[in-house]
């Protein structure tokens, strides 16, 4: 399939959405942006992520993961 067919069938796919109220104009999202989502949602460490996503170097997986380290809160006194 042609790039630009599937960019026209994503969009076609996305109009609908926002028609039948699945989803908000807000709401809506790119083909791409599942990529980034994909990697942010894999389990595990930095470099289980890399490895499911087959990117070369760390740098590459840290332009995709955008999810937010855990920390403990601090101990009160």
């Amino acid at each position: 399939m042609a790039k630009s067919s599937l960019d026209s069938a994503w969009r076609r796919f996305i109009t609908l959405a926002m028609t039948e109220g699945i989803i908000t104009k807000q709401e809506r999202f790119s083909l791409h942006g599942l990529k980034h989502r994909g990697v942010t949602d894999t389990v595990g460490n930095r470099g289980d992520k890399q490895d499911a996503t087959g990117h070369v170097t760390p740098a590459t997986t840290g332009r995709y993961d955008h999810a937010l380290p855990a920390v403990k809160p601090p101990k009160r006194s």
